[in-house]
């Protein structure tokens, strides 16, 4: 609790350790698991999987900088090899209850074009492992979203399955980017949508830069700068294009969705834009009936930052109760509590911040209105 006010942190992030891949894959993977290719201490670091690098221009001189933000801000957790619980002091010391926590170099490990698909399938069946356990340390504070491989539907639809029958997950994230050529709305997944709303799972739309995936701005720009700030903004934009053009909102009412780790400034741009091309272009899209607008309102949330200086317009075109609050942590572009902070002292009033920092995420996530706060 924090001044008063419960927090949940919809997007958190967990630093894997080095020997998660090896200790939790099937041994008959053992040898093709995610590995680093060099390791001379670095937190975060180029990793290969199946002799494949996971990242796309990644230069070392990147891996030292983020070393040392990482280690200038959450100095103490780093030592502690960001372990359970160091998450949970974490979580202590920036004054948030429960935190959804979401993978870091998880999100690349079968991202890759042509990946073998047992071999993915395997991955995230060991990540799932882990981060059941790594939760397990304080389950009502610590919170899992399941990691699924998308290079065979029937593998994240199995998978999907397991996590939560098996391991009582109750949030899945995907990639925005399109997977062997196939974007998050392709026919061939229909049947994991279909599990997803018979199951009841929120949906984490994240995106990560330098990824091995078709991701905008790669192509053109070899800095981080220029690849961070074009693929997070824009590939949350045509996530969202293909679920309403490919008709997954319309099929599938009930699903909820969360676009995360991007700002929501695009958000009043791209529901303009869709509703005026919409009524231009409908005919189009013959199975689909409500409006872009309405598919957002209806199924849709978007974490806002503190920091965005348009939230009390934001507030006026889509209501106060699809804005989230993340912080990002222990990621290196942000310091601890910063995230928070920010949400505290933006211009909006107390009823509003108590939706953002509660009342969205539960919704979103499904807990319970009137859970008590966690001990």
């Amino acid at each position: 609790m924090r001044d008063g006010l419960r927090v949940i942190d919809c997007d958190a992030h967990v630093m894997e350790p080095d020997n998660l891949w090896t200790e939790y894959i099937d041994k008959k993977y053992r040898d093709r698991a995610p590995r680093k290719i060099f390791n001379n201490g670095h937190v975060w670091g180029q990793l290969q999987v199946d002799g494949e690098p996971i990242f796309f221009n990644y230069p070392d001189r990147l891996v030292e900088v983020y070393e040392e933000n990482v280690v200038a801000n959450y100095g103490e957790f780093h030592r502690d090899g960001f372990d359970a619980a160091s998450q949970v002091r974490a979580l202590d010391q920036q004054g948030i209850d429960i935190a959804y926590l979401y993978p870091s170099v998880g999100l690349y490990v079968t991202s890759i074009d042509g990946q073998d698909p047992d071999l993915a399938y395997a991955i995230s069946r060991a990540y799932n492992d882990w981060i059941s356990d790594f939760c397990s340390y304080a389950p009502d504070r610590l919170k899992p979203v399941a990691m699924l491989s998308r290079h065979r539907p029937a593998d994240a639809e199995q998978e999907l399955r397991r996590v939560v029958t098996e391991l009582g997950m109750r949030a899945v994230t995907v990639r925005p980017n399109p997977i062997n050529g196939k974007t998050i709305a392709h026919q061939d997944f229909e049947p994991f949508w279909t599990v997803c709303e018979e199951l009841d799972v929120a949906i984490g739309i994240h995106e990560g830069s330098h990824t091995r995936l078709r991701a905008t701005g790669q192509d053109r720009y070899t800095t981080h700068l220029g690849m961070h700030a074009a693929c997070h903004p824009t590939e949350q934009m045509m996530a969202f294009i293909s679920l309403f053009e490919g008709g997954v909102f319309e099929r599938h009412p009930r699903l909820r969705f969360a676009f995360l780790e991007a700002g929501c400034g695009w958000l009043p741009y791209l529901l303009w834009r869709m509703e005026m091309e919409f009524k231009l272009w409908k005919y189009q899209v013959p199975d689909v009936h409500r409006t872009p607008k309405e598919c957002f309102q209806t199924q849709c949330y978007i974490n806002a930052e503190g920091g965005e200086p348009y939230l009390p317009a934001l507030l006026d075109f889509i209501g106060d109760g699809k804005l989230l609050f993340a912080s990002d942590y222990p990621h290196p572009d942000h310091e601890l509590g910063e995230e928070l902070e920010e949400v505290l002292e933006a211009p909006m009033p107390l009823e509003v911040k108590k939706k953002i920092l509660w009342d969205n995420a539960a919704s979103f996530y499904g807990i319970p209105r009137a859970a008590a706060q966690p001990q």
